[in-house]
C-alpha cells in the first residue's frame, strides 16, 4: 500500500511539474487614453477652424487643436459618473515643435505656452507647454490655438504648419522613442500571450458604406498627422500598420488583427505580405473577419456585411462565413497553405448569447468548402459576465454577484450564454484552437444601468478579482478553452463601461484586476496535464455526463480509489469505496484530470464532463 501511494504521488507531481497548459490569456488594446505615443499630438482629439487640410491631415490655414481631453466622464455636462471622481494626472512640461512659424496659445484651464522660439535656419518653431491644475476640475482639457501660421518663408501668412510634436513630460525632443515607457510597462504588467489590436485599428466604425471597397493605397501612412480616426477627412484608420507591427515586435507576443470586410483582395494580400516581411517570425497571427459581424445592427460593418450578402444572393451569416474562409485562403497565398492553423490562425467569430448563429456559419463552410478545420483555427465567442446583483447598495455584493452570473453561464443549459455550447461545437469540429475568446471580462455598467456609482465602485473591490479568476479558470480554462483575450488593457470607468483592467495607464495596479490576471497566468503555467506516455484512453465514456468506467482488455476494472482534479491541480471529487463506476454527476461541465488506482495500477487521464 505504501508503495502504491508513492507511485501515485510520483506520477501526479511529474504531471504538475513538467506539463504546460494550452490555455493562454491575452488582452485587447483600447484606442483612447492609453498614453501609448510619446508624441501626444498623435492622440489628438481633433483639429478645427481650418480652411483645409493637406494629404497628411495637417491644416493649411490657422487652426485650433484639441490636444487632449483627460476629463472623467461626463464632466463636460457637469456630472462625473465615477463616485471617486478619479483623474489621470497629466501635469508637467511638454516639449514641443512644428515645421513652420506662428504663434501658439493655450487659453483653457490651467495650461500655458512658454518659451516660443522660431529657428529660421531649420524653419522650426519650438515651445514648451506647461499643464497644471491637477486634481482640480477640467484638468487635462488642453486646447492649442495656432495663429499667424506660415509653412515656409515662401508661403503666405495663414498657410498652416506641419510635423507637430508635443512630447510628454520626461521625453525631450531628441528622444527617438515612439511608445512611452509607461505604456510598454503597462503592456508587460502581466505575461500576456497575445494582444488584440482591434481597438487601435478602429474596426468598430471603420467600414465605408457599401459598395465602397477599402484599398491598400488608402491605408493610413505612418507619418500621418494623427494616429486616430479623422472621419471628417474620410480617414477611418486609427494606427498605421507600421506602428502596429512596430509595437508587436517590441512586445514579441502573438498578435490578433481584424481585417475590414470592405478590404479588397489586394489589400489583404499586401497586408499579409507586410506582416510576413516586417513582423518577428516568432509571432503567431490571429486573423478575424472584421469585428462582431454576426450583428446586423452594430455600426457600419454589420450593415456592410448585410449589403454585401444581398448582392451575392446569400444570407447575412453565410457571407460572414464566406469572408472568413476567403481571408484564410488569401493569407495562405502569402504564407503558404502549410502555415494555416500554425502561424496563421483564422478565427470564426461567434455570438456569446446565441450559439446557434455559429451553426449557420459552420453549415455553410462545410457544404461549400469542406471541413472547417482546414480553414479555421478556432471558434471565437466572447467571455463577458455581468452581476446577479447589479442594484445592490454594497459594491462588494455587486462583485460577488459577478461570480454567480459566471456560474449560471457554466451550469445553466437554459442560459442563452451557456458556455459549453461553444466548447462542444469546437470539440466536435476538431478545431486546433478550440474556443478562442476575442473579448471578455466585466460587461457592466452601461448607459441603461441604474445604480451606476456602486457598479463602478464594484470594480475596485477584491471580490472583483475573485470573479475574474473564476471566469477564466473555472469558466473558460477548465471547460477546455484556448486563448482568451480580456477587454481592455486600460480605460476609464463610467456609464460607457468599466472595460479596462486599470483606469490609469501609469498605474497598472490601481485596483485588483491586474494581479488577478497575473494569478491566472501563473496558474496556467503549472497546470496538471497528462503526459503522452500515460494517455491510455482507458476511461469510458469520454466525454461523459453521469459516470465513467475504467476499461482494460474490454473489461471494466474495479476502482479502488480515485481523485478528480481541475486543470490547476485542485481536487474536486474523491471516491474511496471500491466500485466499477465513478459517479461524476456532482461536477459541472469542464475538463478534468482523473487519477485512479485499479488492480492493474494507476490510471491518469484527461476527462471531459458535459451537461
Amino acid at each position: 500500500m505504501k508503495n502504491t501511494v508513492y507511485v501515485f504521488l510520483f506520477v501526479f507531481l511529474t504531471l504538475a511539474a513538467t506539463a504546460q497548459s494550452t490555455f493562454q490569456l491575452g488582452v485587447n488594446f483600447d484606442g483612447q487614453n492609453t498614453g501609448a505615443f510619446v508624441n501626444v499630438a498623435k492622440h489628438t482629439h481633433r483639429y478645427s477652424k481650418a480652411a483645409g487640410y493637406d494629404t497628411l491631415g495637417y491644416p493649411t490655414s490657422d487652426f485650433e487643436l484639441l490636444l487632449m481631453d483627460a476629463r472623467p466622464a461626463a464632466e463636460w455636462s457637469n456630472s462625473i459618473d465615477d463616485p471617486e471622481k478619479y483623474r489621470v494626472n497629466v501635469s508637467g512640461s511638454y516639449q514641443c515643435k512644428f515645421q513652420g512659424s506662428g504663434t501658439v496659445s493655450s487659453p483653457w484651464v490651467a495650461s500655458s505656452v512658454q518659451n516660443l522660439i522660431y529657428d529660421a535656419t531649420s524653419n522650426t518653431t519650438y515651445f514648451e507647454l506647461v499643464v497644471g491644475g491637477y486634481p482640480n476640475a477640467n484638468h487635462g482639457l488642453v486646447n492649442l490655438v495656432f495663429t499667424n501660421t506660415r509653412r515656409s518663408p515662401k508661403d503666405t501668412l495663414n498657410s498652416g504648419v506641419t510635423d507637430i510634436v508635443v512630447n510628454r513630460p520626461g521625453y525631450p525632443l531628441t528622444s527617438t522613442k515612439v511608445f512611452t515607457d509607461e505604456f510598454l510597462a503597462l503592456c508587460k504588467s502581466a505575461d500576456f500571450a497575445c494582444y488584440r489590436y482591434y481597438g487601435v485599428q478602429n474596426v468598430w466604425d471603420g467600414e465605408p458604406v457599401y459598395p465602397k471597397k477599402t484599398t491598400w493605397a488608402e491605408r493610413k501612412p505612418v507619418n500621418y498627422s494623427v494616429q486616430v480616426p479623422v472621419p471628417e477627412l474620410g480617414v477611418n484608420d486609427a494606427w498605421s500598420w507600421e506602428n502596429i507591427i512596430a509595437l508587436a515586435n517590441i512586445l514579441k507576443k502573438d498578435m490578433w488583427i481584424c481585417v475590414l470586410m470592405s478590404a479588397d483582395s489586394n489589400y489583404v494580400i499586401q497586408l499579409a505580405t507586410m506582416l510576413k516581411q516586417q513582423l518577428d517570425p516568432s509571432i503567431n497571427i490571429y486573423v478575424e473577419n472584421s469585428n462582431e459581424v454576426w450583428s446586423g445592427s452594430f455600426m457600419a460593418y454589420g450593415a456592410y456585411n448585410k449589403a454585401d450578402a444581398a448582392a451575392r444572393g446569400i444570407t447575412f451569416d453565410q457571407n460572414y462565413a464566406r469572408r472568413t474562409v476567403e481571408l484564410s485562403n488569401l493569407f495562405a497565398q502569402v504564407f503558404g497553405a502549410n502555415e494555416i492553423n500554425k502561424r496563421i490562425r483564422v478565427v470564426l467569430g461567434a455570438q456569446q448569447g446565441y450559439s446557434g448563429r455559429s451553426d449557420a456559419h459552420i453549415s455553410y463552410i462545410t457544404n461549400k468548402y469542406g471541413a472547417p478545420k482546414n480553414y479555421i483555427y478556432a471558434i471565437s465567442p466572447s467571455a463577458y459576465f455581468g452581476s446577479k446583483n447589479p442594484n445592490a447598495t454594497n459594491p462588494v455584493d455587486i462583485a460577488k454577484g459577478m461570480t454567480d452570473d459566471i456560474k449560471d453561464q457554466i451550469n445553466n443549459t437554459a442560459n442563452s450564454a451557456y458556455r459549453d455550447n461553444h466548447f462542444k461545437r469546437a470539440r466536435d469540429l476538431q478545431l486546433p484552437g478550440g474556443c478562442a475568446s476575442y473579448e471578455g471580462g466585466i460587461g457592466l455598467p452601461n448607459q441603461a444601468n441604474a445604480n451606476l456609482g456602486n457598479q463602478i465602485l464594484a470594480n475596485r473591490t477584491t471580490e472583483v478579482a475573485d470573479a475574474i479568476k473564476y471566469n477564466y479558470i473555472e469558466g473558460w480554462k477548465n471547460l477546455g478553452g484556448g486563448l482568451a483575450n480580456y477587454f481592455t488593457l486600460v480605460s476609464s470607468y463610467n456609464r460607457y463601461g468599466c472595460w479596462g483592467i486599470t483606469d490609469d495607464y501609469t498605474k497598472p495596479d490601481r485596483n485588483y484586476k491586474m494581479q488577478a490576471l497575473r494569478d491566472i497566468i501563473a496558474a496556467s503555467t503549472t497546470t496538471v496535464q497528462e503526459q503522452d506516455a500515460i494517455q491510455t484512453n482507458s476511461v469510458q465514456p469520454n466525454p461523459a455526463q453521469t459516470e465513467v468506467q475504467i476499461i482494460q482488455n474490454n473489461q471494466p476494472q474495479t476502482i479502488q480509489r480515485a481523485t478528480i482534479y481541475t486543470l490547476l491541480g485542485t481536487p474536486v471529487l474523491q471516491q474511496t469505496t471500491q466500485a466499477t463506476t465513478l459517479d461524476i454527476r456532482p461536477l459541472p461541465s469542464g475538463t478534468y484530470i482523473l487519477t485512479a488506482q485499479t488492480e492493474a495500477g494507476i490510471i491518469t487521464q484527461r476527462i471531459v464532463v458535459v451537461r
